[in-house]
């Protein structure tokens, strides 16, 4: 017997779901008077009392020995709802999944664990003696089974959906008691529970949840998600972020491990942080082999007891793209040179530039269509501009460009998602006179109010945020990383500018004192706008690293080539394909989107738009993509994940004959083991789903309690049933305190 029912005789769910009546008066709301009346005879009581003798308190427990007297004499009872035996039938629900597997305390398993306590509680001997029970397993299907000896807790996948439809057409017109529903809570699978659930929840079928396993488990490392970049240039490196927890680890090392079947494996050490909290680690990944590239991500840790939801994958498509980049130089200078050098051997970034050699003279060289550019300098419409995705301005002062070309660039980023990069130099920045101009806007620093002279030497320090930045590394490994940035030369000179503006990060300052303020002048910033991003180097003379050092050091050429690679690798093409994940489960809806735009990148809501998925068997499937109906350009599709493999997507947009572009990309199946996977007891799903039913929930320690409590339930198979209340035990208590409190303070103020 429980605490409850010594003082209160019957169990909680008798006063949960009985209505209180008196047999005497009938309503429960004449009793309301009657305690008036009780509180009234006190007080007539206590009349005569003298003032100094009498209390409220004296009153208060007299009205309230009163009040009990009369609540018993009145013979109060709980009218229940309580089912006929073996009149209505009770579904018994079993989870089948492999979560049950687990052992949570590292010996006994969940499904192990759930047999002894049938066994101990008796618990489908008592529940048949009231209903006529169904036995029901359900993974990712549901079914009904005879005996407990089928069940075989290897389920791949949990969806409670799959029960609720099987119940609804199996005992959709038989008289239905109740469900009982024992599970961890889990439901990795299900698309419309709700709906499902609904259909029994009109039928007034109340679910009895009993959950299986713990809140926490005590020692498990999980990884919870990898961030990866979808899209990589070939010979780039690739920032991963690795996001993981545990329980039972905390302040403990372990080893993050990346494979991929190219590339050696990449180890690192990580540190848990404190139980159940997210920790992050980045991790810097070379990218050398073209296609689509399957990283794996996985947590070495000991004694981890479900280590197979450790790993997860990232898909990654690396690129043989050749991105187009424009240089637009204002004179001949040092950096121009070097800057053209240092990129002459990455196969991948192509650049076109301008060089203004004498007042209205230009020479060009890289590009395919030089007629474009000599003699006009700058382009003077957006579809020879929107071409390139990256931008670089050297020492060109802002008034060369008209008003329309300014805005163009601002545009360019802004809209068509375009890199922009400002060089320093005499006539960049507030010495170009770019304050108040609508390029200063797309910057990442504030300019100065007034034309300034650079600044002469300044070392280059980089920020915290810039040793975490793939363009500020120069080695894999952060010590060397940090030696080799302390080892390089001084820049010769810099722009002066203001602070960043709200958003942009600083990759790069000069010491701290070198400047206004506390903090450094700033060297190298970026920051988003719009679609696109824009950077500032304020110096000129980067060029002093390749001349410094020694001649087989490579640092400017891999710093210049990680700056540009950056600033174009998220630059959109004018037709584009995304699926909203990079992995996705056997089976599963994946949803295709794809944006599409003309060469001045306007977006197209009447483009006939056609993508192609190949599976991993090499078979094509040729599907039409339609306008989404809310965003021009915009247009969708969705297919079901087939077998497991890599599937190639490519997307062909067309606007009558003309042909917008095509563009592709790909995504991968993988059957992972996701029932292990946030695989701890999920208590408050199961008490929402009983909340919303009318039911109870019940941890696995109560499940005898199960029985007793669902033959409560108000149906055609049910009677109503009274329980007595007169006889309570806590009523008896109450009496004698109230009576034994009355005496001892009358006794006190002597009145006994």
């Amino acid at each position: 017997m429980s605490t409850f029912e010594f003082f209160f005789k019957y169990k909680p769910i008798v006063y949960e779901k009985g209505k209180l009546a008196f047999q005497i008066l009938g309503s429960k709301w004449w009793f309301l008077p009657a305690a008036g009346l009780a509180i009234a005879a006190a007080f007539y009581f206590y009349r005569s009392v003298a003032a100094e003798k009498c209390s409220p308190g004296l009153i208060a427990l007299r009205a309230l020995t009163l009040a009990i007297l009369l609540f018993m004499f009145l013979r109060p009872v709980l009218n229940i709802s309580t089912v006929l035996p073996q009149d209505s039938y009770m579904a018994v629900v079993l989870d089948n999944s492999a979560s049950m597997a687990i052992k949570d305390d590292g010996k006994t398993t969940r499904a192990d664990t759930l047999q002894k306590q049938f066994e101990d509680s008796s618990f489908f001997k008592r529940l048949s003696d009231k209903f006529k029970v169904r036995i029901y397993r359900f993974d990712k299907d549901a079914e009904r089974i005879e005996k407990l000896d089928q069940m075989t807790y290897n389920g791949t996948r949990t969806r409670l959906e799959a029960v609720t439809d099987l119940l609804h057409q199996e005992l959709g017109t038989v008289p239905l008691a109740g469900v009982v529903l024992i599970t961890d809570g889990a439901d990795n699978a299900s698309q419309k529970f709700s709906e499902s659930l609904a259909r029994l929840e009109n039928r007034h079928i109340p679910f009895y949840t009993v959950g299986v396993g713990t809140d926490q488990i005590v020692q498990d490392a999980e990884i919870i998600k990898v961030t990866a970049p979808r899209e990589m240039l070939k010979e780039s490196t690739a920032v991963v972020d690795v996001s993981f927890r545990s329980h039972g680890f905390s302040g403990q090392e372990g080893r993050l491990r990346v494979h991929e079947k190219d590339m050696p494996d990449k180890v690192e050490p990580i540190k848990f942080g404190a139980d159940g909290e997210i920790t992050q680690k980045s991790i810097d990944i070379p990218v050398k082999n073209e296609g689509s590239r399957v990283f794996s991500f996985s947590i070495e840790v000991k004694d981890d007891r479900i280590p197979q939801n450790n790993s997860l994958d990232a898909l990654i498509t690396v690129s043989n793209s050749h991105p187009k980049i424009l240089y637009i130089e204002g004179e001949p200078r040092w950096e121009f040179g070097f800057l053209r050098r240092a990129i002459a051997d990455d196969k991948n970034l192509q650049m076109d530039t301008i060089l203004r050699e004498a007042p209205n003279k230009w020479f060009t060289q890289g590009a395919e269509d030089s007629k474009a550019l000599i003699g006009d300098g700058f382009p003077k419409k957006p579809e020879d501009l929107y071409q390139y995705k990256g931008v670089i301005i050297g020492s060109l002062e802002a008034p060369y460009f008209s008003k329309d070309q300014q805005d163009m660039i601002v545009d360019y980023v802004k809209n068509r998602g375009g890199g922009f990069l400002m060089l320093g130099g005499k006539n960049s920045f507030s010495g170009g006179h770019y304050q108040n101009t609508p390029i200063a806007e797309i910057l990442p620093v504030q300019l100065t109010p007034e034309s300034l002279d650079m600044v002469q030497m300044v070392k280059l320090m980089v920020t915290d945020l810039g040793k975490t930045n793939p363009i500020m590394k120069l080695s894999p490994d952060a010590a060397a990383n940090t030696k080799t940035w302390d080892s390089i030369p001084a820049l010769a000179d810099f722009n002066k500018t203001l602070d960043a503006k709200a958003g942009a990060v600083v990759l790069a300052r000069g010491p701290a004192g070198s400047g206004e303020g506390g903090a450094g002048p700033i060297i190298l910033a970026y920051q988003r706008y719009g679609r696109g991003r824009s950077m500032a180097f304020t110096s000129d003379t980067s060029w002093h690293w390749r001349m410094q050092l020694d001649s087989k050091d490579k640092t400017f050429e891999v710093f210049w080539r990680q700056v540009l690679r950056w600033m174009v690798n998220s630059s959109p093409d004018p037709v584009m394909v995304n699926t909203d994940k990079d992995t996705y489960l056997p089976g599963e809806s994946v949803k295709l989107t794809a944006d599409v735009n003309d060469k001045t990148f306007k977006r197209l809501p009447s483009a006939r738009t056609i993508v192609k998925i190949t599976d991993p068997a090499g078979a094509v499937q040729t599907l039409p993509m339609d306008w989404n109906g809310s965003e021009e350009g915009a247009y969708q599709t969705q297919i079901n994940a087939g077998p497991e493999g890599i599937y190639q997507i490519q997307v062909e947009a067309t606007q009558g004959e003309q042909s917008l572009g095509t563009y592709r990309t790909a995504f991968q199946v993988k059957d992972r083991p996701v029932e292990f996977y946030n695989a701890s007891l999920d208590s408050n799903a199961l008490k929402s789903i009983a909340g919303q039913t009318g039911g109870r929930y019940y941890p696995l320690a109560k499940l005898g309690d199960v029985p007793d409590d669902a033959i409560y339930v108000e149906g055609a198979s049910s009677f109503v049933e009274q329980k007595e209340l007169w006889d309570v035990p806590i009523l008896f208590m109450l009496l004698c305190a109230s009576l034994g409190g009355e005496w001892l303070w009358r006794k006190q103020k002597g009145l006994a």
